[in-house]
């Protein structure tokens, strides 16, 4: 498969097949007159943020994400590289394959995690912010940054002295420890830019 310009092997956790197509340039208009390229065969770092207002994710809440991220991988597959659930905010590395675009994965994620954390929390409307933030990730180096800076962020926001105590990641998805990645939350998909010069 071709990412980011790079031809990289990209082994799924489950046994679905995904297909390379072509990757498709088209321009999205929002209302408010940003226009987003939509990409697609790229792995992209995503920060999605909630509300102003909306209270933080308590530590019993955040399984309502790794559900949502976990249906909405079933429904419209894409390739989850790496993520960090924050008490205000996500970020993860996330590939979509033709036709389905980064925008169209992440109203899907927004939409079934703001209905399963209304649903436990009693309330109704939208959680997160309209908008999104997203960068494609170019090569080798700039995945591994984007990865530790994900990881690292709990540590930074004083929420766990070490990544691995931060439940809430895929920093574990990483570990030595066969029965460590195993009980991970969540599985994640993994790339392997062993054959490339750049980066």
């Amino acid at each position: 498969m071709s990412v980011a310009g790079f031809s990289v092997s990209l082994r799924r956790t489950r046994d679905t097949e995904t297909s390379v197509a072509a990757t498709e340039w088209i321009y999205n208009r929002c209302v408010s007159n940003v226009r987003r390229l939509l990409v697609t065969d790229r792995i992209f770092f995503v920060t999605v943020n909630l509300q102003r207002g909306i209270p933080h994710f308590s530590e019993g809440e955040f399984p309502l994400l790794i559900q949502a991220l976990q249906v909405c991988r079933e429904r419209t597959p894409f390739l989850l590289c790496g993520y960090v659930l924050m008490p205000d905010h996500w970020h993860a590395l996330i590939c979509t394959q033709y036709p389905v675009t980064v925008s169209r994965t992440l109203q899907d994620v927004k939409w079934l995690s703001a209905r399963l954390m209304n649903r436990h929390r009693g309330s109704k409307g939208s959680i997160w912010q309209r908008r999104f933030w997203d960068r494609f990730v170019r090569h080798k180096k700039e995945f591994c940054e984007r990865l530790d800076y994900m990881h690292l962020n709990p540590v930074n926001k004083s929420l766990v002295a070490r990544p691995d105590q931060w439940r809430w990641s895929s920093y574990n998805n990483f570990a030595i420890e066969k029965s460590v990645v195993e009980s991970c939350h969540l599985k994640i998909d993994y790339v392997d830019w062993s054959d490339q010069n750049r980066g």
